[in-house]
């Protein structure tokens, strides 16, 4: 399974990629069921006109009407970077069980001007008798390189990663 793992998760980063050459953020889905590739999406998110557009709520908005609840339970969803909590929300309110994820929170909030407390979300959702098992890790350090091509100008990672450490810096 792990095998599958990667090489599914190889298709989102190449979904991530495509998504930041078009100018987007760099994040990919795809559904998988029964072995194959089912549908699949990348970010449209356009800020400006307050569009979410986040890769997973495509792919969710994608599927919602195209699959039973039986493809949905036993189908497994993967994206390539740990998902928000809104996405999480319309993920788990497919009945999918299954999350496999590229970066996790934590390696993402490198990549941000702050940092916040990441909750446990499979504890949360269980909680609301929602059973969600998110798998990830997978092939971190290659999704962490997919940012590079965050909005359209490839950018080395490392210099990304030093900009947002010098705007948290700033904020302490």
């Amino acid at each position: 399974m792990s095998n599958n793992h990667e090489k599914y998760m190889k298709r989102c980063y190449e979904l991530a990629i495509s998504a930041g050459k078009k100018g987007y953020d760099t994040f990919g889905a795809i559904l998988v069921s029964e072995d194959k590739i089912i549908a699949e999406a990348e970010n449209t998110s356009d800020y400006e006109k307050g569009i979410f557009g986040h890769a997973e709520f495509n792919l969710v908005h994608k599927c919602a009407n195209e699959f039973s609840d039986k493809v949905f339970e036993n189908a497994i969803f993967y994206t390539s970077c740990a998902p928000c909590v809104r996405c999480l929300m319309a993920i788990a309110s497919l009945g999918i069980r299954t999350i496999v994820y590229g970066v996790s929170y934590k390696s993402f909030q490198q990549l941000l001007p702050f940092e916040e407390e990441i909750p446990n979300y499979e504890e949360i959702l269980s909680r609301m008798n929602v059973s969600v098992k998110m798998i990830g890790p997978i092939l971190e350090d290659e999704g962490m390189h997919t940012f590079e091509y965050w909005g359209g100008e490839y950018r080395p990672l490392e210099e990304l990663i030093r900009e947002m450490d010098e705007i948290k810096n700033k904020n302490k």
